[in-house]
């Protein structure tokens, strides 16, 4: 066990302390709301505008996930001193650099193991493909970098602010760590699903392993910067390993 263990939970029992402080539950299913809520609203301008070019749709579905971040966090930034202090919103830092290979490494294996388990135990996923990424495949160049730098650089600070940040804290603000770490990282995992009924399991148990290993390693360190690095690198991976 580090010195920093505890240091998540700390930092919210000192937000629980706070006089005045009213947000907490609510904003945590705002936030898990108001993901599927930008999905579905691009979706529907998709449908109402098929000819959009990709990288229009593409940078229409992120500002429209900005948005819903936005919304999601600014009664935990005004009422508890900013997005850093509230939420542990950072980026990563250099010294971040060794933690967040271990820890990119380390949630590989785990969803490897967790992904062979289920095809162990359930046949029927034995054929199942485990990739959210595959619709890269049949975008342009131009589309093709735009969408990496939206993956890359600009949801996994989205994603991190939302579920580790609002949802984690603000259930943890009522339940404790695993309740709330269960809660964000299944619906973490659900909202990435691919497809319905079994042939979108292994990627929402995938993601789901991801999502609470993403918990843990925030717990330890206070931070969202060092998951941020995690998630930025393994978007970084899916897509290198679509892109060639």
């Amino acid at each position: 066990m580090t010195s920093n263990q505890w240091n998540l939970d700390e930092r919210v029992a000192e937000l629980a302390a706070e006089p005045g402080r009213t947000w907490g539950v609510r904003d945590a299913l705002l936030a898990i709301a108001s993901v599927p809520a930008s999905l579905v609203l691009s979706i529907l301008l998709l449908a109402a505008l098929p000819d959009v070019p990709t990288a229009v749709a593409v940078s229409g579905a992120t500002a429209l996930l900005g948005a819903a971040a936005l919304l999601a966090v600014r009664r935990p930034a005004r009422q508890s001193g900013g997005l850093e202090r509230a939420l542990g919103l950072d980026l990563p830092l250099w010294s971040d650099a060794g933690r967040v290979l271990r820890w990119s490494l380390l949630l590989l294996l785990a969803q490897s193991a967790v992904i062979v388990l289920a095809r162990l135990l359930v046949p029927a996923l034995r054929d199942v493909a485990v990739d959210n990424a595959s619709f890269l495949r049949d975008q342009g160049p131009y589309a093709l970098v735009l969408l990496a730098v939206a993956a890359v650089l600009v949801a996994p600070v989205l994603e991190e602010l939302l579920f580790r940040g609002v949802v984690l804290r603000g259930l943890m603000l009522r339940t404790g760590f695993w309740p709330a770490a269960v809660v964000s990282s299944t619906c973490f995992g659900a909202l990435h699903a691919t497809a319905a009924g079994l042939d979108g399991l292994p990627i929402v148990l995938a993601t789901g392993v991801f999502g609470l290993g993403l918990c843990v390693l925030t717990r330890r360190t206070g931070r969202l910067g060092p998951a941020i690095g995690v998630h930025s690198l393994r978007n970084a991976l899916a897509v290198a390993v679509v892109a060639l």
